[in-house]
């Protein structure tokens, strides 16, 4: 759908980003993209209008306050939040835990290890290649060159030529 044509030229910019972000990634739950912002607002610190904007966002799409407030506890750093999101329990489900992983290794650069795990983990609980791609290429709101460094680092690893095997993953 294309929502340029219904949009003022005066639409905010956080609400023309909205359409982009939820229209063109069809692959992608509304609550894994709230996912991804969040991670990507606390991967960024933008802790202030953009992240009650995305929390507001993420009430409206199923995300609860305690899974909006499980991703925000961890804003500490990327140790912290890749502790978090392997963490059991929680609001969260795995494939949104798994998700918000890769968006916080694409947008701090973290593309070998850490990052060839949460891809492998990725495929191993049911997502495709095609929803691996469309979350790095979700995370190009936040960071263009890093959204590109990420699938060029992504394409081995689903062509099936990484042969890492995720120890969390049976």
């Amino acid at each position: 759908m294309d929502h340029s044509l219904d949009m003022p030229g005066e639409a905010p910019v956080d609400t023309l980003t909205y359409h982009q972000g939820w229209d063109e990634f069809p692959e992608l739950t509304d609550r894994e993209k709230v996912v991804m912002c969040v991670v990507a607002d606390i991967c960024r610190q933008t802790l202030g209008m953009p992240f009650e904007s995305q929390g507001t966002m993420g009430l409206t799409h199923g995300v609860s306050g305690d899974a909006l407030r499980e991703l925000l506890i961890f804003q500490g750093g990327y140790i912290s939040l890749q502790r978090h999101l392997y963490a059991g329990a929680g609001q969260l489900t795995v494939r949104e835990r798994i998700f918000g992983s890769l968006t916080a290794d694409v947008l701090h650069g973290v593309l070998e290890g850490a990052f060839t795990v949460h891809v492998s983990r990725a495929l191993a609980i049911g997502a495709t290649a095609d929803d691996v791609r469309a979350v790095i290429r979700f995370s190009g709101q936040f960071g263009a060159a890093e959204a590109w460094r990420g699938l060029r680092a992504a394409e081995p690893l689903l062509a099936g030529d990484a042969g890492v095997a995720d120890p969390f993953v049976a």
